[in-house]
């Protein structure tokens, strides 16, 4: 009996005849055999998926500390929004009525501001 005939290749086809003669050959990795389970196929192995790195703290303190740990920026008018509505209605109103008070100032009719 030929090493061959049980794996199922032929010695002719092969591209080194003398590991093949050897039995040596060559085979593909065969799929997983389906198996029957409560009418539904299902592979006898399963594919692990390749674990990922999440984080890493090495070495991240020091390349922080390179650029120096800033303040947060700090704008001028900080944003109204989630503020109370009834704060927002009053400060709106009192607002123009401050620009009011300054243009009258500004053009003579009023000595306070």
């Amino acid at each position: 009996m030929n090493a061959l005939s049980n794996c199922g290749e032929d010695a002719s086809r092969h591209p080194n005849p003398e590991l093949a003669a050897l039995g040596q050959v060559h085979r593909p990795k065969s799929s997983p055999t389906p198996v029957q389970v409560n009418n539904s196929l299902v592979a006898t192995h399963t594919v692990k998926m390749a674990k990922s790195k999440n984080a890493s703290q090495h070495h991240a303190n020091r390349k922080n500390l390179r650029n120096g740990i800033k303040k947060p920026k700090t704008h001028r008018y900080p944003s109204l929004k989630g503020v109370d509505p009834k704060f927002r209605r009053n400060h709106r109103h009192a607002l123009h009525g401050t620009a009011k008070a300054l243009r009258e100032r500004k053009e003579g009719k009023r000595e306070v501001a």
